[in-house]
């Protein structure tokens, strides 16, 4: 598991406070994107693609990552934020890589066990539909995201979750994917929910990582025009 790989990567002492060559534009892009306060980590050796964690995971019984970090690293990493972990080196492309870390937030959104299991494939549909929506935007246009590459790395992560091709680029433009299907999910009324860049900005400070979803599930699902009904989930099928 990541975790598991980020604690021997401290252990090792391959793992230290980001300060890549392109850390502050990462930076500039994701808080302009999520509103959950975030640590950034880098570790030799890392895959190229970032990636996401909740600070309360336990990587050790009992234990968070958090915690972790701030005993070993002496690093401050608020309660219910996001860490992100990264290589040392610069991105192939920033915004690739922004949109690989939406991808994972969101996957860990609906993480977090507050929506109803039948409704998880729709909410994360719509909001990755918002972000899509979202990389075309003037104020990201203005923080120099590049709308393309933002929207492959997003659509990347949201296609292995839903087993669906690696090159996947279709997710949100004609048709739902397939897996969409078993919720009778409009794909009409989920545009038009999908909420914007400002809904999902628009707080007065930075939140937790509960409280964003919980929002979130407010923001979403009452607009959402579908039937729940007993589906696959992911790649795993519920009967």
């Amino acid at each position: 598991m990541q975790e598991k790989t980020l604690i021997h990567g401290i252990w090792k002492g391959a793992c230290c406070a980001d300060r890549a060559d392109d850390s502050n534009k990462l930076k500039l892009l994701i808080q302009a994107l999520v509103p959950v306060q975030t640590s950034i980590f880098q570790v030799q050796g890392w895959s190229a693609d970032p990636s996401v964690m909740p600070d309360d995971i336990e990587c050790i019984p009992g234990i968070s990552l958090g915690d972790v970090l701030a005993e070993e690293l002496d690093a401050h990493v608020p309660y219910g934020s996001l860490v992100i972990v990264r290589n040392e080196n610069a991105f192939a492309n920033i915004s690739h890589a922004a949109g690989t870390i939406v991808g994972e937030v969101l996957l860990h959104v609906i993480g977090r066990g507050m929506f109803p299991l039948v409704d998880e494939d729709s909410v994360l549909y719509a909001l990755g539909l918002a972000y899509y929506k979202a990389a075309q935007s003037d104020a990201m246009a203005q923080l120099g995201l590049e709308p393309a590459a933002f929207r492959a790395g997003l659509s990347a992560v949201l296609a292995q979750y839903w087993a669906q091709p690696a090159d996947a680029d279709c997710l949100f433009l004609d048709t739902p994917p397939a897996i969409l299907s078993v919720h009778r999910l409009e794909h009409e009324g989920v545009n038009a929910v999908a909420p914007s860049l400002a809904a999902l900005m628009n707080f007065d400070s930075k939140l937790m990582l509960n409280q964003w979803t919980l929002r979130l599930k407010s923001l979403v699902c009452d607009g959402l025009a579908y039937v729940s009904m007993s589906a696959v989930r992911g790649n795993v099928g519920i009967s």
